[in-house]
């Protein structure tokens, strides 16, 4: 029963809840909660210390120069337009190597005198090269280089003739319906085809092609993945100049 001093409903004097504070844990008084000693104001919002946060910064820069050192090295491209048929269709997925064709001036090394080193290789007949449109330089291109600096490019009678000799194409969706030339490439400059030659809008239309406008030669192609692999630089055969009439 209750206690003798204690009412029916009334906790005994003294107490606010007698004895039920040695078995109800809400019935103790609550203890203020102790604070680490010493943490400052980072600590406590960066609970994983000075160190923690360097090795954070440290992987973040990490993770930034290899972004850009990648960017700088290679860059993907979606293929917009059927100018490339049959060796590029519209949607395909592209790396392009932007280190290819890269010069380097050395004229300033005692014994050297080169004033173009290219470590990475120069322009080659049957590279396909992603370029800045001459006219819009916002705009990128992907055509084939078809001849080099010093020689002379002409179109006639459905060929192409480099330095009079006639390139043989396998990769041509059809040939070409219409005459250029002849003209001699410039120094600095190439001249480039897109492979479906009767829909591509290219050197025949608007000139040579600066180099400097390259911005890097198809390596490889990623999408779709039946056609994923390396991709471009199939390099035409020459052979001798035949007359050709034109269809009636």
């Amino acid at each position: 029963g209750l206690p003798p001093s204690a009412p029916f409903g009334l906790p005994p004097e003294g107490g606010s809840h007698g004895g039920l504070a040695d078995i109800d844990p809400w019935a103790r008084p609550r203890r203020p909660v102790a604070q680490p000693v010493g943490q400052s104001p980072l600590e406590s919002v960066w609970p994983w210390g000075l160190q923690g946060l360097a090795e954070t910064l440290e992987v973040l820069a990490l993770a930034l120069l290899m972004f850009v050192l990648v960017r700088g090295i290679a860059q993907n491209f979606v293929v917009d337009g059927g100018s490339m048929e049959p060796s590029f269709s519209s949607g395909e997925m592209l790396i392009v190597n932007k280190l290819a064709y890269s010069s380097f001036d050395l004229g300033w090394l005692p014994l050297v005198g080169s004033e173009d080193w290219r470590p990475f290789g120069e322009p080659s007949l049957g590279d396909v090269v992603v370029f800045r449109f001459p006219a819009d330089p916002e705009r990128d291109f992907i055509k084939r280089i078809i001849a080099l600096p010093g020689q002379s490019v002409e179109v006639r009678d459905l060929q192409v003739m480099v330095d009079g000799v006639v390139l043989e194409e396998s990769y041509l969706l059809d040939p070409p319906m219409y005459r250029f030339g002849p003209e001699t490439v410039p120094e600095g400059h190439v001249f480039v085809l897109g492979d479906a030659r009767n829909n591509s809008y290219d050197s025949h239309s608007w000139g040579m092609l600066d180099q400097d406008l390259i911005i890097g030669r198809t390596e490889l192609r990623y999408w779709p993945i039946d056609r994923a692999g390396r991709a471009g630089g199939e390099e035409p055969v020459i052979q001798p100049a035949v007359e050709v009439g034109r269809p009636r």
